[in-house]
């Protein structure tokens, strides 16, 4: 259970992070029009954004998981 908690953390984070790079990214390339409601891709960021915060944020899954790797 503990292994499974641990690798589960660490796919979280790293999941958070690249849909972080990839929504910022995207943004980048519309320009300014990234960020206005007219475009699909500002509703994918803000729901990568929420998607990132449910079931704990990338620093909470960073510190759960450097806290299990301590703990073994």
């Amino acid at each position: 259970a503990a292994e499974r908690g641990r690798m589960i953390s660490a796919a979280k984070a790293y999941i958070d992070q690249a849909a972080r790079f990839v929504g910022q990214q995207a943004v980048q390339l519309h320009g300014g029009m990234g960020v206005v409601d007219e475009l699909v891709v500002s509703h994918y960021f803000k729901r990568l954004t929420v998607i990132a915060h449910c079931f704990g944020d990338q620093d909470h899954h960073l510190d759960r998981y450097s806290r299990s790797l301590s703990a073994a």
